[in-house]
């Protein structure tokens, strides 16, 4: 069967600091090479990499655009005889502008199967189903699903055998299938098929998730989180199972990618990759047996618990420079109640490790939760201002998100504080990072005030940073106008105000 997979355009502003962040799809590239290691034919429509300078007016008051192919030029691209089309929607708010996009496929192509996967179907699956025309969701971990999926659309196979999908039944009512156990032997995953993407438009667009180090490319070497964090959606579209990939494969991967594409820093986008004290120093030891001369990082962060001075030599003698911790809060009774396993006196000790071994290290943090009270913030400044004059070299402060199908957005819709699944909800999933105005889901502190509280965050984090460490503000500086970002926080910057200028430029001019 012929299969085409799609990478939808997505939100950028200037006030969103993760939204410039342009990334090679991952994840449409390991459905893709599963489905072609069964046999299956292949097409990626990758919106994004396809015409990624290309800026279309979202929402004109907020200064929202979307990054990529405008809807006609998607579907265009679908070959003809495609049997299956696939949607991935990871994040909900995407759903604004996928829904659009099912609904024009299916005007155009409306006897084609088509699927929407990621953390949205899988978070809310009837409402997916209930607001579009899509037939299949996919949930959770993709890869066997989709094969599985695709193998009995072909086949004409009855769907109730097809764990993790959920769809239509004849009569009209929305059928959930049990989900699907999760891939044990992550092994033996077909490598992603990355010659379906433009990978070289990605490079030369150079706004990689961490910092800017040269040729990257994404890579995943463990999968899962063990942790079970109320406010992360992990739980639900991962379960609590954290599994890694034998360290040797993972480098044989490496390898190939410098061969193949030239790469020299690679982006590990794992949920948590260092968990396991053994694995990471045997991963650092097979970097440094072979003699790679590459860089690492963990921009999506990791936990402190495994990392040691040792842990920390080991990972920067083998090229790692820059990952996160994530404590979320400075407070104890907040951590406690969001079950964010941390110890914070042992997080600050990991973190002297880091830095003294020479690794960049960031941290997140989140203000507006459910259970946050003055006293919990102020700690949480405290915790944030110590990182600062500790020398962290970046600080991602967010407003409290409730995202579908975590623990803490349950409780919120018992509660009745989320009554319906309107724009503005959806919209608010994206807005609550960066610089724009809040959504606040605590009874102390309103969306204003709770706006205020984030600006703040990151107002002490620099002005402590830069007046202790006055070397840091000259580095960013620099990043501004490099092509490449020695941090995290120089890459940031960098796009922002590329966005900013764009923004301004384009206005009304903007392609439509």
């Amino acid at each position: 069967m012929h299969v085409t997979l799609i990478e939808p355009s997505k939100f950028v502003t200037a006030t969103n600091h993760l939204s410039v962040v342009a990334m090679p799809p991952l994840g449409l590239a390991y459905l893709a090479g599963s489905l072609l290691d069964r046999g299956h034919q292949v097409t990626i429509v990758d919106a994004i990499g396809e015409d990624i300078e290309r800026l279309t007016i979202f929402n004109h008051e907020k200064s929202i655009f979307l990054r990529g192919l405008p809807l006609d030029d998607i579907i265009s691209r679908i070959p003809p005889d495609t049997g299956l089309i696939g949607i991935s929607c990871m994040f909900s708010y995407q759903w604004l502008t996928v829904r659009t996009l099912i609904d024009a496929i299916k005007r155009r192509y409306p006897a084609t199967p088509l699927i929407v996967g990621g953390e949205h179907p899988t978070g809310l699956p009837h409402e997916v189903l209930r607001t579009s025309q899509v037939d299949y969701a996919v949930m959770g971990e993709g890869e066997e699903t989709v094969v599985a999926l695709a193998d009995a659309v072909a086949s004409g196979r009855n769907l109730d055998e097809v764990e993790g999908i959920a769809f239509r039944g004849r009569d009209g009512d929305i059928v959930v299938n049990p989900r699907r156990q999760r891939i044990a032997a992550i092994d033996d995953i077909p490598l992603p098929a990355w010659r379906l993407i433009n990978l070289e438009a990605y490079i030369a667009h150079n706004q990689p998730h961490g910092a800017a180090r040269g040729r990257f490319i994404p890579m995943l070497a463990t999968r899962g989180c063990p942790f079970q964090c109320t406010f992360c959606t992990s739980p639900q579209m991962w379960t609590t199972r954290w599994t890694p990939r034998k360290p040797g494969l993972v480098v044989d991967e490496m390898e190939q990618y410098i061969r193949d594409y030239g790469i020299v820093d690679f982006q590990f986008e794992d949920l948590t990759a260092i968990v396991r004290r053994d694995w990471i120093l045997e991963f650092c030891e097979e970097i440094e047996r072979r003699g790679l001369t590459i860089t690492f990082q963990l921009p999506s962060g990791t936990r402190s618990e495994a990392v040691d001075g040792e842990v920390a030599r080991a990972l920067k003698r083998a090229g790692c420079h820059e990952f996160a911790f994530a404590p979320e809060s400075g407070d104890e009774a907040v951590l406690k109640s969001i079950k964010k396993k941390v110890k914070l006196s042992r997080m600050f000790e990991s973190a002297k490790q880091t830095m003294e071994a020479g690794i960049n290290l960031g941290c997140f943090f989140i203000i507006g939760f459910p259970e946050d009270t003055w006293r919990s913030v102020f700690n949480t400044y405290r915790a944030i201002a110590r990182c600062a004059w500790m020398g962290f070299s970046s600080v991602n402060v967010n407003a409290y998100s409730p995202q579908p199908n975590t623990e803490s957005f349950t409780a919120l819709r018992q509660q009745g504080k989320i009554p319906s699944f309107d724009d503005d909800y959806y919209l608010s999933l994206f807005t609550f990072q960066g610089l724009t105005p809040k959504t606040s889901y605590n009874p102390i502190f309103g969306a204003k005030l709770l706006t205020a509280l984030v600006l703040n965050g990151f107002a002490v984090f620099y002005i402590v940073s830069f007046l202790r460490h006055p070397g840091k503000l000259v580095r960013v500086g620099i990043d501004l106008f490099s092509t490449n970002s020695a941090t995290k926080t120089g890459r940031a910057a960098r796009g922002m105000l590329g966005q900013l200028f764009r923004g301004w430029t384009l206005g009304s001019n903007a392609h439509q």
